[in-house]
């Protein structure tokens, strides 16, 4: 959350999705709590993972199902997204995924559909809100 306004959930949409292995064996190995907030993009047909450094960023998973299911937002603020220290976009930056559930500063181009509304590039914090559009 800013210091201004809350954006969280402002024209969110959320859909339900199987999740890629990469998500499922997180899941599995660390609980599913421990892949709530990662950044996902399309990795199949009807199923979205953590994908590969510089995909496009997709949507953010919000809860993760035993059934290999989980709820993505795919539109919408979404406020605290964890974000890779080394490369944390500045505001109206493009983000993508980093492979590793973290989103990062799009290298060259616009690779939408997410843009960065606010970072917070304070120690140890590194978050960003994002609007997925």
């Amino acid at each position: 959350m800013n210091k201004y306004v809350e954006l969280e959930g402002i024209g969110a949409l959320r859909i339900p999705i199987k999740a890629h292995g990469s998500v499922s064996a997180i899941a599995l190995a660390s609980g599913a709590a421990a892949v709530e907030n990662m950044a996902v993009t399309s990795t199949g047909n009807y199923e979205m993972g953590l994908g590969s450094a510089g995909d496009p960023l997709k949507g953010i998973i919000e809860k993760y199902e035993d059934d290999g299911f989980m709820t993505v937002q795919v539109k919408g603020f979404k406020e605290n997204v964890p974000s890779v220290s080394g490369a944390l976009p500045s505001v109206d930056d493009f983000v993508c995924v980093n492979g590793a559930g973290l989103v990062s500063k799009v290298a060259s181009a616009n690779l939408g559909p997410a843009y960065a509304v606010s970072v917070d590039a304070t120690a140890d914090v590194n978050t960003v809100t994002i609007f997925i559009g």
